[in-house]
């Protein structure tokens, strides 16, 4: 505040305001004043003395330029930190300089003054007290100033002065000074009061929450507070003039819109305190979502018009959020419903109703817990009440009644919404019908029991199927193989023996591939991933298809990295590559080559490729290439095969998380591909160490269990090809025990599928004992699923040999493992034994 002389404090904005429209007024005035001083200086020119005069004109000329160097120095104070005191006084100064440099000639030249110079004089003196009054309102205390300033020395002057009637006219001037005064008051607190009205009403416009905006009658703006300001981006002067539209809704030539507000402001008085939403624009150029009411105000005839605009664009977007949120629970297909803290309904969504049948009418006011079944709706309240007051939510299985008296199972979420006093103020559901899900559960349930007892009697049907098919093939191919070593045959018997044997292995591969398959998809392949290298297996396998590349006159290359390893299961891997090459020799051409790489591929994989240079394949069959029985027209052409091998060759390698794929070009040639995970080593692999065959003139005992004799029959008649080992026999478990306890053989051949115990549990039983714990026992049998298998490489068995037997595979096996056998424990642990599988390959 600032303290004035004689006055009460008044407010700083008002007594700031006050002092730059003192200022403002001072520059027009002290112009005015420039141009008085030559209309004085001619009026008096003829009446008095040229010195006084000018010295009078200069006086008021020189005061008039320090006012405009005084207003100029104020002026260059703006946006800097000014003191209102500081300049009042400078102005007030300022103010009595001015009166001195008017009174300073009538104060001189009343001396001399008669008549009508006196006249003169006086009409000069109240015409510039009157131009005070008016000019300087804004300060009172320079309004007193002035008027004593350009009164006083006057009238003492005429007082003082010799001439007659002078004496008179000082005291009219004394008189006119208390009234000059008094009025000067008077219209500076009516102009104080107008301005601190206009403060006070700016003040409150500017804090005004919403955009307030003053229009003229031609509705342009004259006054634009600062959340107008601040809401649409322009500050007050650059939009003063203009007309609303064109401040809050810039006109686009682009968009082609016509300002609504427009015809609304145009309307007249009568179109006023409508409300109207509007999308209005920023001066950044987003756009934002206003509501405009006008009013309008008729003084004398004049109308001008209030614009109170309010930005509601976060109403707008909370109201489109809830009328979304309102419309996604409408469309979704889950029940809600609300009720109050006791339970009673208040909103259900479309879902709820349809499920429960009841129309929104008659569920609000409805407790939940009649649509509870009644014989147990009172502990199901409670047992959900005590968990929105513990934990705030309740989900569970829940079963409904709906209002025809039907009941359905549902998953319900309860949960609560609790008031600033946690006092529980809503509870809401949301359940979803599951009584369908719930029956196709038991049935999928259901179905699977039923799938899993097919699946066990199709594992079994397989494991029987493969032992009752098996057996006859043993002892058919089993004796013709015994036959070719009998020299008294003739050469026509010779070639029917052949033709015999060549019929048995098709049908036996025939029966392997079947059951294979049938295993694949009954998901009874157990695998044993290892990292093999490359070369190695497929030396193994090489090693088994050199006699048909040389029979078909081929010529085989190979471009396989020693280093490379690929993880897979052994022995499938084995029976893939063993496909592969098997095919690329059966349809390949005479003369023809056969080729296998390994290519190394990025992530960690390994390709290997085998091609061949046969007729190749026909584009459009290639997708029917794996599926089962299909040989592509091939089934007729003499070339033996079953349509079963390359869809076992896919499911194995799909098995081992590989893939496999085939390119083709007709009359040039074809490639399998297969990319399994692998690598490469750091070093190369070293090579593997084969067990040497036993020396001739050995002596072995081997003991051969198996409740069938043409089986025992069959192993005799092999085993006389090794003429230094004893065969003795067993045809039923107990007494298989019995001689392998007495006779302490060197090797155990035992059959798995014997009346009244198993192979297995016979091993079990000589695992037992410390004399007969070391033997090697090597299963004959015909079981060949790949479950069989896995279980007799747990449980001990030492190889595994499948029926029909290959003469000479069997036998490599027997010379094997009486190599590796010891009768007694050994002295040192014994070397780990390397599961042995041999089959028909």
């Amino acid at each position: 505040t600032f303290p004035g002389k004689g006055h009460p404090t008044d407010n700083p904005d008002i007594e700031s305001r006050l002092l730059e429209l003192a200022y403002e007024r001072k520059a027009l005035n002290m112009g005015m004043q420039l141009a008085s001083a030559p209309i004085a200086l001619a009026l008096v020119w003829s009446f008095f003395a040229p010195a006084p005069v000018l010295v009078w004109c200069l006086a008021v000329t020189l005061v008039s330029l320090l006012g405009l160097v005084e207003i100029g120095v104020y002026r260059r104070t703006t946006g800097k930190v000014r003191s209102v005191r500081l300049w009042r006084a400078v102005y007030v100064g300022g103010r009595i300089a001015q009166g001195l440099a008017w009174s300073s000639g009538p104060t001189w030249l009343l001396q001399t003054a008669t008549g009508p110079g006196v006249a003169i004089l006086a009409a000069i003196l109240f015409a510039v007290c009157t131009a005070a009054v008016v000019s300087a309102a804004e300060i009172r205390e320079s309004l007193t100033g002035i008027i004593l300033a350009i009164l006083i020395p006057p009238a003492v002057s005429a007082l003082l002065s010799p001439v007659a009637g002078q004496a008179t006219f000082g005291w009219v001037l004394l008189g006119t000074v208390a009234p000059l005064v008094a009025f000067g008051f008077v219209s500076s607190a009516k102009f104080r009061a107008q301005l601190s009205g206009k403060i006070r009403l700016q003040n409150v416009l500017d804090h005004a929450a919403d955009a307030v905006i003053r229009l003229d009658g031609d509705l342009r703006i004259t006054n634009w507070n600062a959340r107008a300001a601040t809401m649409f981006g322009h500050a007050e002067a650059d939009v003063l003039g203009f007309y609303l539209e064109e401040a809050i809704l810039p006109l686009s030539k682009d968009s082609g819109r016509t300002p609504a507000i427009k015809g609304l402001l145009k309307g007249g008085a009568g179109a006023t305190n409508v409300r109207q939403e509007l999308l209005a624009q920023h001066r950044d150029g987003r756009f934002l979502t206003v509501e405009v009411a006008i009013s309008h105000y008729v003084d004398q005839d004049k109308t001008t018009y209030t614009a109170f605009i309010a930005d509601i664009s976060q109403r707008k977007e909370a109201e489109e959020k809830l009328a979304l949120f309102r419309r996604v629970i409408e469309a979704s297909s889950h029940c809600v419903v609300v009720s109050d803290g006791n339970g009673y309904g208040l909103y259900q969504n479309a879902a709820h109703a349809q499920a429960m049948g009841y129309a929104d009418a008659e569920m609000v006011g409805q407790h939940f817990s009649v649509a509870l079944p009644p014989d147990n709706a009172k502990a199901i309240v409670e047992e959900i009440s005590q968990a929105l007051i513990t934990s705030g939510s309740w989900s569970d299985i829940l079963e409904f009644r709906r209002k025809d008296g039907s009941q359905f199972t549902t998953r319900s979420s309860i949960g609560s919404i609790v008031n600033s006093q946690g006092k529980i103020q809503y509870l809401f559901n949301i359940f979803t019908d599951i009584t369908e899900i719930l029956a196709s559960r038991e049935a999928l349930r259901l179905a699977k029991e039923e799938a899993e007892r097919a699946s066990r009697a199709k594992s079994d049907f397989l494991s029987s199927m493969s032992h009752e098919l098996r057996t006859p093939m043993n002892a058919i191919l089993g004796f013709a193989q015994i036959m070719e070593y009998d020299e008294t045959l003739g050469q026509e018997q010779k070639d029917n023996l052949k033709e015999i044997i060549k019929g048995g292995d098709h049908l036996l591969r025939l029966i392997n591939q079947v059951l294979d398959l049938s295993a694949i998809e009954a998901g009874q392949v157990s695998l044993t991933m290892e990292e093999l290298p490359l070369l190695e297996v497929l030396q193994d396998c090489w090693r088994l298809m050199e006699p048909l590349v040389i029979a078909n006159g081929l010529t085989f290359h190979k471009q396989i990295d020693g280093n490379v390893f690929v993880r897979a299961d052994r022995t499938r891997f084995k029976q893939v590559l063993l496909n592969l090459l098997s095919n690329a020799i059966k349809y390949n051409r005479p003369q023809g080559e056969i080729a296998v790489r390994s290519v190394m591929q990025t992530g960690g994989w390994v390709r290997l490729e085998v091609s061949d240079t046969g007729e190749g394949i026909h584009p459009d069959s290639i997708k029917d290439l794996f599926s089962p029985f299909n040989r592509l027209g091939k089934t007729h052409s003499g070339i033996e095969g079953t349509g079963v091998g390359l869809s076992v060759t896919r499911q194995l390698v799909e098995l081992m998380h590989g893939e496999v794929g085939v390119f083709s070009e007709p009359r040039v040639g074809t490639t399998f591909w297969i990319d399994l995970p692998g690598g490469r080593n750091a070093e190369p692999l070293p090579a593997t160490r084969q067990p040497e065959p036993p020396a001739a003139n050995a002596a072995k005992c081997v003991l051969s269990i198996d409740d069938n004799p043409i089986n025992l029959k069959l192993i005799a008649h092999i085993l006389r090809q090794r003429p230094g080992i004893e065969l003795i026999s067993a045809t039923s478990p107990g007494v298989g025990i019995q001689m392998a306890l007495g006779r302490k053989p060197d090797l155990i051949l035992l059959d798995i599928n014997m009346p009244g115990m198993d192979g297995y549990q016979v091993l079990e039983v000589l695992k037992t004992y410390e004399r007969t714990k070391y033997i090697p026992i090597i299963a004959v049998t015909a079981n060949t699923t790949p479950r069989e298998e896995s279980q007799g490489g747990l449980v001990g068995l030492d190889a595994y040999i499948t029926k029909p037997l290959k003469a000479d595979v069997f036998l490599d096996a027997v010379d094997t493992w009486l190599a590796a056998s010891t009768a007694s424990a050994p002295a040192e642990p014994p070397p780990e034994r390397h599961w042995w599988k041999a089959t028909e390959n």
